[in-house]
């Protein structure tokens, strides 16, 4: 599932940022985590001074191949419209899909060396501890699964692949950099569990470096 989110102001009740993810918690605990020089960010370090944080709010549940850039924009759209005061720098859809370098060098230089505190890898591993999926996912998955087969090897696999060779190098080198896995997944717009194929060599590895 995809999922357009909004994080509002605990203190003024105000909804203060409109954004996209495929685990929500996650991508709070990460704004949270930010220091970088963005409106968004501001806002959230000026809470969290306060003693608080954020809170999380869905606003819309999507499908894997549902239009999520339309419904972003669309929810960014319609609070601007209502007099939101949003965070926001973009229009939205935006999914950092292979942004330009110079936006890369400041994610890689807000991210690298950065570690999650004794306190949030207690908290994950609580989250994380005896999770299942629901019987509903179960269904989907085996119903996606069912019949599939892959018979032509890496030409198959190229056919297929969602990210370009030069992508897939610019991945492994972020990787080698220390870069957050979850980072790059959203500057690619793809899952963790890709990424982390990725560096573990279990997909493409076709692409030659």
């Amino acid at each position: 599932m995809i999922y357009i989110y909004a994080l509002i102001d605990p203190f003024s009740k105000e909804i203060r940022y409109i954004g996209k993810s495929i685990r929500p918690k996650e991508r709070l605990t990460n704004h949270c985590n930010d220091h970088s020089t963005t409106w968004r960010t501001n806002w959230i370090q000026s809470v969290l001074k306060k003693g608080s944080r954020p809170v999380l709010l869905i606003l819309e549940s999507l499908n894997n191949n549902d239009d999520w850039q339309a419904s972003e924009t669309e929810w960014i759209s319609k609070g601007r419209a209502k007099g939101w005061r949003l965070t926001n720098c973009t229009d939205g859809g935006d999914g950092l899909h292979n942004p330009p370098q110079e936006v890369k060098d400041k994610i890689i230089k807000t991210w690298i060396g950065r570690k999650h505190s004794e306190r949030t890898k207690k908290l994950i591993g609580e989250k994380s501890k005896g999770r299942k999926h629901t019987e509903e996912s179960k269904r989907r998955m085996k119903k996606l699964m069912t019949g599939r087969k892959i018979t032509w090897g890496d030409k198959l696999s190229k056919a297929n692949s969602k990210l370009t060779d030069d992508q897939i190098h610019e991945i492994r080198k972020l990787i080698n950099e220390k870069v957050s896995q979850y980072v790059i997944a959203d500057m690619f717009n793809v899952h963790q569990g890709t990424i982390s194929n990725i560096k573990n060599k279990k997909c493409y590895e076709y692409v030659k470096d």
